[in-house]
C-alpha cells in the first residue's frame, strides 16, 4: 500500500520543502512517533512535545514571518496540521488551539497586545488557548457588561484545553446587544476565576480540558482582543466549514499507516487500504477547489467536510480491524487513532456540520 503524505501527493500549494522536511517532519518522525501513545494520555510529555515545536518556531505557522510564523495560507496550514496529526492527534489539537488564539490576536486592534504576544507565541514563550465555542449556545453561558475601564464577565466557559500548558486563553462573552467581547483571561484559579479539574475524556485526555467559571471577573480594556457582531460565530461556521480538514485528513492517513503495519505483520493482502489511500489523495486534490468556492456554496463545502469525516472514521476502523483483538489493548496505535477520530469528528461542530456528517453516513444515500 502506498503511504504518501500530503507533501508528496498534493502538487500545488506545497509548503517550502526545506522548512517542513528539516524542521517539522524530522522532528515528528524522530521524537513524536515513538511516544505517540504516551502523548495521548500523559500531559507532561505532550507539553514537552509542544515546547519542541516552539523551539523550532513552528507553533504559529499561519502568522506572517515578521511575527515569527511561516506565513502559511489556509491550504498550507492544512498540510501542516495533517503532518502533525499523522504523528499525534493530541499535539496537533493543542497546536491548533494556540494558532487560533494567535490568529485572533493578529486581527486585533490592540497593538500593545499583538506586539507583546505574537512573537512570543511563535516560540512558545507565551502559550495561549481559546474558549469561545459557547457563543453557539443560547442563552449565552457567559455574559459581559461594560464597566469603568473594561468589562465584567460572569458565567462558565465550558471547554478550554491546555490547562498546565497555556497560561491564558482568549475567552468570549456576550454583551446585552448580542455582540461578543473577546479578551485574554488567565487559565488559573484566582479571585473571580475557578478552573475545574481536567475532564475525564476518552480521547486526548492529556490535553487538559477544563471548564472555567467567571464570577464578576474584571476584563481590563488593555486585555481586550476585540469585539464581534451578534451572530459572528454562526457566520464564521458558514464561512469556514472546511477548517478542520487538515486534522481530519491527517488522522485518516494515520489510520492507514497503522492498518498497513498490521496487515503486513499478519500477511494479509487486501485492496481496501489502497482504495482508501486513493480517496484521501483525491480529497486533497479537490480541497483547493472547494476552498475557493464562495460562501454561498456553503452546503457543498459542508457536505465535503462530512464526507471527509466519514473517510477518516473508515480509516480508523480499518486500523482496528487490521490489528484484530490487540487493537483493544491500551497503548495500541489503532486504539489511539480511533479515539483521535472521535475528537476530530466533532471538533468545531455546528448544527449544519453535524447534519452533514450524519448525511455522509446515511444508508439511504
Amino acid at each position: 500500500m502506498r503511504n504518501r503524505d500530503p507533501l508528496s501527493s498534493l502538487k500545488y500549494y506545497l509548503i517550502e520543502e526545506i522548512t517542513l522536511n528539516l524542521l517539522l517532519k524530522d522532528y515528528l518522525d524522530r521524537q513524536i512517533t515513538p511516544i505517540a501513545a504516551q502523548l495521548d494520555t500523559e500531559s507532561q510529555p505532550l507539553f514537552e512535545a509542544f515546547y519542541g515545536l516552539g523551539d523550532r518556531a513552528l507553533l504559529t505557522p499561519k502568522l506572517p514571518s515578521d511575527s515569527g510564523g511561516l506565513g502559511l495560507d489556509s491550504l498550507g496550514f492544512w498540510q501542516f496540521q495533517s503532518l502533525v496529526a499523522q504523528h499525534s492527534g493530541a499535539l496537533a489539537f493543542l497546536q491548533t488551539q494556540h494558532q487560533s488564539a494567535a490568529s485572533l490576536l493578529q486581527a486585533s486592534q490592540n497593538q500593545a497586545l499583538t506586539q507583546t504576544y505574537l512573537p512570543a507565541m511563535a516560540s512558545g514563550a507565551k502559550r495561549v488557548g481559546v474558549g469561545f465555542s459557547q457563543l453557539r449556545k443560547q442563552p449565552a453561558p457567559v455574559k459581559a457588561q461594560p464597566v469603568s475601564g473594561g468589562y465584567q464577565l460572569s458565567g462558565t466557559v465550558p471547554w478550554v484545553s491546555g490547562v498546565g500548558l497555556f497560561t491564558e486563553f482568549v475567552g468570549a462573552a456576550e454583551l446585552a446587544d448580542g455582540s461578543a467581547i473577546f479578551g485574554l483571561v488567565p487559565l488559573a484559579n484566582q479571585k473571580a476565576i475557578s478552573v475545574s479539574q481536567p475532564m475525564a475524556l476518552m480521547g486526548m485526555a492529556a490535553t487538559g480540558t477544563v471548564s472555567v467559571s467567571l464570577s464578576d471577573y474584571f476584563l481590563a480594556d488593555e486585555q481586550v482582543v476585540g469585539t464581534r457582531p451578534a451572530g459572528w460565530i454562526q457566520l464564521s461556521d458558514r464561512t469556514n466549514p472546511l477548517s478542520p480538514l487538515g486534522l481530519v485528513l491527517g488522522c485518516a492517513q494515520a489510520g492507514l499507516s497503522v492498518a498497513a503495519q498490521s496487515l503486513s505483520k499478519r500477511q494479509i493482502d487486501h485492496p481496501l487500504p489502497a482504495q482508501l489511500q486513493a480517496r484521501i489523495e483525491q480529497t486533497w486534490v479537490e480541497l483547493p477547489k472547494l476552498h475557493d468556492l464562495p460562501t454561498e456554496d456553503y452546503q457543498q463545502k459542508v457536505n465535503f467536510r462530512g464526507e471527509a469525516i466519514s473517510l477518516m472514521n473508515t480509516c480508523a476502523q480499518t486500523a482496528v480491524l487490521a490489528a484484530s483483538g490487540v487493537a483493544n489493548t491500551v497503548g495500541h496505535p489503532a486504539q489511539r487513532v480511533y479515539k483521535e477520530a472521535l475528537v476530530f469528528s466533532v471538533s468545531g461542530q455546528s448544527k449544519g456540520s453535524a447534519i452533514a456528517s450524519l448525511d455522509a453516513l446515511s444508508i439511504h444515500k
